[in-house]
């Protein structure tokens, strides 16, 4: 009884995520209100989560339920706002690794298949989605870093009813440990309010959704919270019967491409589960650093080696981090040669590639 107590005390899920059973449902307390949440272990290889706009594409919409019926997901909380007179939303829409919907404004939750990304969005301008499977774009950000933080500036918005003190409110976060978070209020709350929410129910990286009359839950057959409109878009939790991801999680990061300086991937390789990706800027002044990142901390005294060109530098340990290469002598028009090789506590080659590229290319990406 006593054990009972303490856990009730605490606001345990006391029907959340197992091994079995990877999605969990509770009503918590956090920050001083009162909060509808779904728990998901992503860690599960079977567990996908993807949005998806209403039946016929763009420009329309449909009711929750219907919704529901249609797709059958295991759980799924209302997405990114959007316009009542073109029914269009405002937040880039992936799914399939498709982009379904170009917004150009705040934050969004992404899902590439080594984990999980919290992507601070440049304003009217299209990003590049291949590397992930799913994303959500919405905001504003609540929580970055493990710090509560809900700033709106910068991200596009400009509707008063987004900053309402009175509004319900609609969150997705995601935890250090790989496991998502999809909020609702019982009631209106602020924007500041539910970032310290998100914070204490362990989010390190946290997004306000729409809310308001578009605040929506389901978990497993009911419906949790049922929204006062017509809906454009949801985020969906899907449990397949056999695995769709092989290998683990590396932890979630926040990536910020509204300065224009995303890196991007111009090389991988994996073995044994180890997978390392290098990276260039898309723009380079002075010297330029080439990232290099890995989903687990190399083997003791094996060594991860970039050259470009004859320029050479090697990281051991713990990643990521990053190399300094001097890019400033190499031209935009010219071949250059890039290689990554993977090299044991022993000095051999475990596994090597390499790709001749032109850094124009890179910058007009």
């Amino acid at each position: 009884m006593a054990a009972v107590a303490v856990a009730a005390g605490l606001g345990l899920l006391v029907c959340g995520p197992s091994a079995a059973e990877p999605l969990g449902y509770a009503r918590r307390e956090a920050a001083g209100i009162s909060l509808h949440v779904i728990e998901v272990d992503l860690s599960d290889p079977r567990v996908v989560v993807a949005p998806a706009l209403a039946a016929g594409g763009l420009g329309r919409a449909q009711t929750f339920g219907s919704f529901i019926r249609r797709l059958n997901p295991h759980a799924a909380l209302n997405g990114t706002f959007f316009s009542k007179r073109s029914l269009r939303p405002i937040g880039d829409i992936v799914a399939g690794g498709k982009a379904l919907c170009f917004g150009g404004m705040g934050t969004a939750i992404a899902f590439a298949r080594d984990g999980v990304d919290i992507v601070r969005l440049p304003k009217g301008r299209r990003v590049d989605w291949s590397e992930h499977r799913a994303a959500l774009a919405a905001g504003p950000l609540l929580v970055w870093d493990g710090f509560a933080k809900p700033r709106p500036g910068g991200e596009g918005f400009g509707d008063s009813h987004v900053f309402s003190r009175a509004a319900p409110r609609s969150a997705v976060g995601i935890t250090g440990e790989n496991r998502l978070l999809l909020v609702t209020t019982v009631r209106g709350t602020s924007l500041a309010r539910l970032a310290k929410a998100m914070r204490e129910l362990g989010a390190v990286y946290a997004i306000n959704l729409d809310g308001g009359a578009s605040a929506a839950m389901y978990y497993r057959g009911r419906t949790i919270r049922s929204p006062g409109r017509v809906l454009t878009n949801l985020l969906g939790v899907y449990l397949k019967p056999h695995p769709v991801r092989h290998g683990e999680l590396r932890p979630p990061q926040g990536l910020d491409w509204r300065a224009g300086h995303r890196p991007r991937p111009v090389l991988r390789l994996a073995t044994k589960g180890l997978r390392i990706a290098a990276q260039l800027p898309r723009r380079w002044e002075g010297k330029s650093p080439v990232y290099l990142k890995a989903s687990q901390p190399l083997p003791d005294g094996w060594m991860v080696r970039v050259r470009i060109d004859q320029r050479t530098a090697a990281m051991t340990g713990a990643l990521p981090r990053e190399v300094v290469l001097d890019l400033t002598a190499l031209s935009p028009t010219a071949d250059h040669e890039i290689s990554l090789g993977l090299v044991d506590a022993q000095g051999r080659t475990v596994r090597h590639v390499e790709r001749i590229f032109r850094l124009g290319e890179l910058a007009r990406a």
